[in-house]
Protein backbone atom coordinates (compact mmCIF):
# COMPACT_ATOMS: atom_id res chain seq x y z
CA UNK A 1 0.00 0.00 0.00
CA UNK A 2 1.06 3.58 -0.55
CA UNK A 3 0.13 6.88 1.02
CA UNK A 4 0.35 8.47 4.41
CA UNK A 5 -0.10 5.94 7.25
CA UNK A 6 -3.07 6.21 9.61
CA UNK A 7 -2.76 5.71 13.37
CA UNK A 8 -5.90 4.97 15.43
CA UNK A 9 -5.94 5.65 19.17
CA UNK A 10 -8.90 3.99 20.88
CA UNK A 11 -11.09 4.99 23.78
CA UNK A 12 -10.94 4.05 27.44
CA UNK A 13 -13.40 1.13 27.37
CA UNK A 14 -12.46 -0.70 24.17
CA UNK A 15 -9.61 -3.09 23.43
CA UNK A 16 -7.41 -2.57 20.34
CA UNK A 17 -8.97 -5.60 18.63
CA UNK A 18 -12.32 -3.82 18.77
CA UNK A 19 -11.05 -1.50 16.04
CA UNK A 20 -10.10 -4.27 13.60
CA UNK A 21 -13.10 -3.80 11.28
CA UNK A 22 -12.77 -0.02 11.50
CA UNK A 23 -9.12 -0.26 10.49
CA UNK A 24 -10.12 -2.38 7.51
CA UNK A 25 -12.62 0.25 6.36
CA UNK A 26 -9.99 2.98 6.65
CA UNK A 27 -7.49 0.85 4.74
CA UNK A 28 -9.99 0.29 1.93
CA UNK A 29 -11.05 3.93 1.81
CA UNK A 30 -7.57 5.46 1.89
CA UNK A 31 -5.26 2.86 0.38
CA UNK A 32 -2.95 3.43 3.34
CA UNK A 33 -1.61 1.22 6.10
CA UNK A 34 -3.57 1.53 9.35
CA UNK A 35 -2.02 1.01 12.79
CA UNK A 36 -3.98 0.76 16.05
CA UNK A 37 -2.19 1.87 19.21
CA UNK A 38 -1.84 -0.99 21.72
CA UNK A 39 -3.65 0.79 24.53
CA UNK A 40 -6.11 -1.23 26.63
CA UNK A 41 -8.84 -0.38 29.17
CA UNK A 42 -6.41 -1.50 31.89
CA UNK A 43 -3.94 1.15 30.74
CA UNK A 44 -6.62 3.82 31.07
CA UNK A 45 -7.50 2.62 34.58
CA UNK A 46 -3.84 2.71 35.65
CA UNK A 47 -3.50 6.13 34.03
CA UNK A 48 -6.23 7.54 36.24
CA UNK A 49 -4.00 6.74 39.25
CA UNK A 50 -0.48 7.17 37.86
CA UNK A 51 -1.00 9.73 35.12
CA UNK A 52 -1.44 9.19 31.40
CA UNK A 53 2.17 9.58 30.30
CA UNK A 54 2.56 5.90 29.39
CA UNK A 55 -0.49 6.04 27.12
CA UNK A 56 0.92 9.02 25.26
CA UNK A 57 4.25 7.22 24.96
CA UNK A 58 2.41 4.34 23.27
CA UNK A 59 0.85 6.81 20.81
CA UNK A 60 4.35 8.08 20.02
CA UNK A 61 5.66 4.53 19.61
CA UNK A 62 2.83 3.61 17.24
CA UNK A 63 3.51 6.68 15.10
CA UNK A 64 7.19 5.72 15.02
CA UNK A 65 6.33 2.19 13.86
CA UNK A 66 3.95 3.50 11.22
CA UNK A 67 6.53 5.86 9.74
CA UNK A 68 9.34 3.32 9.90
CA UNK A 69 7.72 1.27 7.17
CA UNK A 70 6.57 4.24 5.10
CA UNK A 71 8.07 6.76 2.73
CA UNK A 72 5.84 9.40 4.29
CA UNK A 73 7.12 11.83 6.92
CA UNK A 74 3.73 12.28 8.60
CA UNK A 75 0.69 10.29 9.68
CA UNK A 76 -3.01 10.95 9.99
CA UNK A 77 -3.97 10.55 13.65
CA UNK A 78 -7.50 9.40 14.55
CA UNK A 79 -8.57 9.49 18.19
CA UNK A 80 -11.81 7.88 19.35
CA UNK A 81 -13.37 9.09 22.60
CA UNK A 82 -10.69 9.69 25.26
CA UNK A 83 -8.11 8.58 22.71
CA UNK A 84 -8.49 12.01 21.14
CA UNK A 85 -7.22 13.60 24.35
CA UNK A 86 -4.13 11.36 24.31
CA UNK A 87 -3.57 12.48 20.72
CA UNK A 88 -3.73 16.15 21.68
CA UNK A 89 -1.11 15.56 24.38
CA UNK A 90 1.11 13.78 21.85
CA UNK A 91 0.88 16.75 19.47
CA UNK A 92 2.15 18.70 22.46
CA UNK A 93 5.16 20.96 22.36
CA UNK A 94 5.72 23.01 25.49
CA UNK A 95 5.29 22.36 28.38
CA UNK A 96 6.31 18.69 28.92
CA UNK A 97 3.77 16.09 29.98
CA UNK A 98 4.51 13.23 32.33
CA UNK A 99 8.21 14.08 32.30
CA UNK A 100 8.46 13.99 28.47
CA UNK A 101 8.23 16.77 25.93
CA UNK A 102 6.30 15.53 22.92
CA UNK A 103 6.42 17.38 19.61
CA UNK A 104 4.17 15.06 17.66
CA UNK A 105 2.74 17.93 15.62
CA UNK A 106 5.86 17.66 13.48
CA UNK A 107 4.92 14.10 12.52
CA UNK A 108 1.16 14.51 12.04
CA UNK A 109 -0.64 16.08 9.08
CA UNK A 110 -4.14 15.95 10.57
CA UNK A 111 -5.90 14.98 13.78
CA UNK A 112 -9.42 13.61 13.50
CA UNK A 113 -11.33 13.02 16.72
CA UNK A 114 -14.51 10.97 17.03
CA UNK A 115 -16.76 11.60 20.03
CA UNK A 116 -13.87 12.99 22.07
CA UNK A 117 -14.88 14.91 25.23
CA UNK A 118 -12.77 17.97 24.48
CA UNK A 119 -14.66 20.45 26.62
CA UNK A 120 -16.37 20.64 29.96
CA UNK A 121 -18.59 23.46 31.17
CA UNK A 122 -17.85 22.78 34.82
CA UNK A 123 -15.14 21.23 36.93
CA UNK A 124 -15.01 18.01 34.96
CA UNK A 125 -12.61 15.06 34.63
CA UNK A 126 -9.02 16.00 35.43
CA UNK A 127 -7.72 14.67 32.11
CA UNK A 128 -9.94 17.04 30.11
CA UNK A 129 -9.17 20.14 32.16
CA UNK A 130 -5.46 19.29 32.20
CA UNK A 131 -5.25 18.89 28.42
CA UNK A 132 -7.11 22.15 27.84
CA UNK A 133 -4.87 24.03 30.27
CA UNK A 134 -1.67 22.76 28.64
CA UNK A 135 -2.66 22.34 24.97
CA UNK A 136 -5.76 24.47 24.29
CA UNK A 137 -7.86 24.18 21.14
CA UNK A 138 -6.43 23.63 17.67
CA UNK A 139 -3.02 24.58 18.99
CA UNK A 140 -0.94 23.81 15.88
CA UNK A 141 -3.43 24.89 13.24
CA UNK A 142 -1.39 27.89 12.16
CA UNK A 143 1.59 25.60 11.59
CA UNK A 144 -0.47 23.69 9.01
CA UNK A 145 -1.85 20.82 11.08
CA UNK A 146 -5.44 20.07 10.19
CA UNK A 147 -7.95 19.45 12.97
CA UNK A 148 -11.31 17.74 12.39
CA UNK A 149 -13.67 16.99 15.28
CA UNK A 150 -16.69 14.76 14.78
CA UNK A 151 -19.73 14.54 17.06
CA UNK A 152 -22.70 12.18 17.02
CA UNK A 153 -26.20 13.58 17.40
CA UNK A 154 -28.39 10.58 18.14
CA UNK A 155 -29.56 10.68 21.76
CA UNK A 156 -31.48 13.48 23.48
CA UNK A 157 -30.63 13.78 27.15
CA UNK A 158 -34.10 15.21 27.77
CA UNK A 159 -35.65 11.85 26.91
CA UNK A 160 -32.95 9.47 28.19
CA UNK A 161 -32.07 9.43 31.87
CA UNK A 162 -28.85 7.50 31.21
CA UNK A 163 -27.66 9.95 28.56
CA UNK A 164 -28.62 12.90 30.76
CA UNK A 165 -26.41 11.62 33.59
CA UNK A 166 -23.52 11.14 31.18
CA UNK A 167 -23.95 14.55 29.59
CA UNK A 168 -24.16 16.27 32.96
CA UNK A 169 -20.57 15.23 33.70
CA UNK A 170 -19.49 17.59 30.91
CA UNK A 171 -22.35 20.00 30.34
CA UNK A 172 -24.19 22.27 32.70
CA UNK A 173 -27.40 21.04 31.07
CA UNK A 174 -27.90 17.32 30.61
CA UNK A 175 -30.99 17.87 28.48
CA UNK A 176 -28.94 18.34 25.30
CA UNK A 177 -28.16 16.01 22.40
CA UNK A 178 -25.08 13.93 21.76
CA UNK A 179 -23.86 10.44 20.92
CA UNK A 180 -25.19 8.90 24.10
CA UNK A 181 -22.00 9.56 26.08
CA UNK A 182 -20.58 12.90 24.94
CA UNK A 183 -22.81 15.90 24.15
CA UNK A 184 -22.27 17.60 20.80
CA UNK A 185 -21.09 20.80 22.49
CA UNK A 186 -18.26 18.95 24.26
CA UNK A 187 -17.04 17.04 21.19
CA UNK A 188 -16.33 20.02 18.93
CA UNK A 189 -12.80 21.30 19.50
CA UNK A 190 -12.53 25.10 19.16
CA UNK A 191 -10.68 26.06 16.00
CA UNK A 192 -11.23 22.71 14.27
CA UNK A 193 -13.28 21.75 11.26
CA UNK A 194 -16.44 20.10 12.58
CA UNK A 195 -18.88 17.40 11.52
CA UNK A 196 -22.10 16.53 13.38
CA UNK A 197 -23.58 13.19 12.37
CA UNK A 198 -27.23 12.35 12.87
CA UNK A 199 -27.98 8.87 14.15
CA UNK A 200 -24.42 8.03 15.22
CA UNK A 201 -23.67 6.73 18.71
CA UNK A 202 -20.54 6.76 20.80
CA UNK A 203 -19.17 3.25 20.34
CA UNK A 204 -19.85 -0.12 18.75
CA UNK A 205 -21.58 -1.49 21.86
CA UNK A 206 -24.32 1.12 21.43
CA UNK A 207 -25.16 0.34 17.80
CA UNK A 208 -24.27 2.46 14.77
CA UNK A 209 -21.10 4.34 15.69
CA UNK A 210 -18.47 6.48 13.95
CA UNK A 211 -16.70 3.49 12.40
CA UNK A 212 -19.56 1.08 11.72
CA UNK A 213 -19.26 0.94 7.94
CA UNK A 214 -17.79 2.71 4.95
CA UNK A 215 -20.90 4.84 4.43
CA UNK A 216 -20.62 6.24 7.96
CA UNK A 217 -16.85 6.79 7.72
CA UNK A 218 -17.23 8.64 4.41
CA UNK A 219 -19.57 11.08 6.16
CA UNK A 220 -16.72 12.42 8.30
CA UNK A 221 -13.59 11.51 6.34
CA UNK A 222 -12.10 14.83 5.06
CA UNK A 223 -13.57 15.35 1.60
CA UNK A 224 -10.50 17.01 0.13
CA UNK A 225 -8.04 14.67 1.80
CA UNK A 226 -5.23 13.24 -0.31
CA UNK A 227 -5.80 10.02 1.65
CA UNK A 228 -8.61 8.79 -0.56
CA UNK A 229 -7.74 5.68 -2.49
CA UNK A 230 -6.93 6.65 -6.04
CA UNK A 231 -6.65 10.37 -5.21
Amino acid sequence: MSGEPIVVVGGATLWPRSYREFAGILRELSGSEVHVARITPLDWILGSFRGYGQLVFEVASTVDRALLGSESKKVTLIGHSAGGLACRIYLGGDPPYGGRRYSGHRRVSQLITLGTPHLTEKKGPALITGVNDLFPGALHKEAGLRYVSVAGNSVDGASSAKARRRYERLSGDGGVTGDGVVPVSAALLPGSETEVLEGVRHNRRMGIWYGSNREIVERWWPRNSSLRAGA
